[in-house]
């Protein structure tokens, strides 16, 4: 199979990833979203990676690349070009962004023999951390922790929010997102109004029902909405009860220059250094992260756009190692 010479994209199986967007972006590839039916459905699961599955191989096969990166979760992606791989006799290589969850979700554990399997075989594997670079490592892969780029939002129109203090709580009801504690912390602060993002279907219905009256739903929003959200906003606040994460939400306050509550972790004291108040994920610890924000919003506001100038500048340092690794095509 003759490939196109020099050309890379990047897959993912979602219908949206900002992550895989700015990669895509700085490296110069494009981006190319995979997705049928409903997003993390697991209903629906088997019939749409089979789905995906065809059409990331159509596709693959009609542009021939010469580099792929493709988006683990799911591993059933980078299964499908480690596939197209083979189909090249090994003239096309790859390239895994292993997210957070790939690696530490108890959902994908039952796949861990096919994912060092795979891993073993790309040309790197990025994380977005030193102790997953080195679990994969363990592995007998190639890994490299790279917690950028930063994400680029360009400024636009902000949304119109509430007379209080508007704080934007970045979730997606996820099992290690405390949702149920945030709640319980802006209860009874009316000069706080909290906007809690994400697909209501996947919430409990009592825990909608209870919510205070100074919270707001917002349901899942296109992305133009999202980031009117983020820009009304006076502040935005990304929780989770797992180590190691790196959130998307917290990276896209950054973008629009808002401060940000983010939990008491380590990974996360040490990435969200400047701009940031870090609580424990108590409704008493929240609480008193929230008025520490209000009290003091001005020198937090420089910080993050301090800590954006810090992220940038670390990205072209760090970024520097994956551009030669893929210019070069081969392992180290």
């Amino acid at each position: 199979m003759n490939l196109t010479t020099n050309k890379k994209i990047f897959v993912a199986w979602a219908p949206y990833s900002r992550r895989s967007q700015s990669l895509a972006i700085e490296l110069g590839m494009d981006l190319h979203l995979i997705h049928y039916l409903k997003f993390q459905r697991p209903a629906y699961a088997s019939l749409k990676y089979v789905l995906q599955a065809v059409s990331t191989l159509v596709l693959l096969l009609k542009e021939r690349p010469a580099i792929v990166f493709v988006q683990d979760p799911p591993i059933f992606a980078s299964l499908v070009v480690y596939l197209y791989t083979v189909l090249t006799f090994g003239q096309a290589r790859f390239v895994v962004d292993a997210h957070t969850g790939a690696l530490l979700h108890p959902w994908w554990k039952p796949f861990r023999g096919l994912q060092k399997f795979i891993y073993r075989r790309a040309l790197t594997i990025i994380t977005t951390n030193r102790m997953l670079t080195e679990c994969v490592r363990s592995w007998g892969a190639d890994s490299m922790a790279l917690a950028g780029p930063p994400i680029h939002i360009p400024p636009g129109e902000a949304m119109s929010l509430s007379e209080a203090f508007n704080l934007v709580l970045v979730n997606t009801f996820s099992p290690d997102e405390p949702l149920s504690v945030a709640l319980e912390a802006v209860a009874g602060s009316p000069d706080v109004h909290l906007y809690v993002t994400g697909d209501v279907g996947k919430a409990p219905a009592c825990l909608l029902e209870a919510a205070p009256a100074n919270v707001t739903f917002t349901g899942f929003l296109s992305d133009d909405d999202y980031l009117r959200l983020l820009r009304g906003a006076d502040a935005i606040m990304v929780l989770t009860d797992d180590d190691f994460t790196l959130q998307l939400g917290g990276m896209e306050a950054v973008a629009v220059g808002k401060p940000i509550i983010t939990s008491a972790l380590s990974f996360l004291r040490e990435y969200f250094n400047h701009g940031t108040v870090h609580v424990p994920n108590t409704p008493d610890g929240i609480r008193e992260g929230i008025v520490e924000l209000q009290k003091d919003i001005t020198r937090l506001s420089a910080g993050i756009l301090r800590l954006r100038r810090v992220h940038q500048e670390e990205w072209i340092t760090n970024s520097q190692q994956l551009r030669e690794l893929v210019a070069v095509g081969k392992a180290k």
